[in-house]
């Protein structure tokens, strides 16, 4: 019975101490950025949820960049995953960095991708290559970086 009494009281404290609030695809802002050739890249941030407990809170957040045509056609998208820790000292810290690709084109392929993180940046990097006949004829590398403050705030 003592037992069944140290558990249920061990759960409840760590209940009290820890609770979880999502925000689910709640995007936290939208920019665009224009080349030369009139094609551009999208850039969203999307918070995907936060857990707090009593020595730290843990946030979780994607960034993801679409490339598009001049013409508006939407080509590829390259997303970063981060995990950090913040509220604990100075700086957020990123623990964990995926990445993740689509191509909306038959004429593109991703044909390279990596993931990496730094301090309080989760960073992902791909190069998308167009495709003619089977022939390469053009590449753009895209770089990616989600940054987390100490206040638990993603860009």
């Amino acid at each position: 019975m003592r037992k069944l009494l140290y558990l249920c009281l061990s759960l409840s404290i760590f209940f009290i101490f820890t609770t979880t609030v999502c925000a689910s695809d709640c995007v936290a802002y939208n920019s665009m950025e224009y080349l030369e050739d009139g094609s551009y890249f999208t850039t969203t941030v999307t918070n995907n949820s936060e857990i707090a407990t009593l020595f730290s809170n843990v946030r979780s957040g994607n960034k993801t960049t679409t490339y598009y045509s001049r013409s508006g056609n939407k080509l590829w998208s390259v997303t970063v995953t981060g995990t950090f820790t913040y509220g604990t000292g100075s700086r957020a810290t990123c623990i964990k960095s995926t990445v993740s690709t689509n191509v909306y084109s038959s004429s593109w392929r991703i044909t390279n991708s990596s993931a990496s993180k730094n301090g309080n940046n989760a960073s992902a990097t791909s190069t998308g290559t167009l495709y003619r006949n089977s022939t390469p004829i053009d590449s753009i590398t895209k770089t990616v970086t989600l940054t987390c403050s100490v206040n638990g705030n993603l860009s």
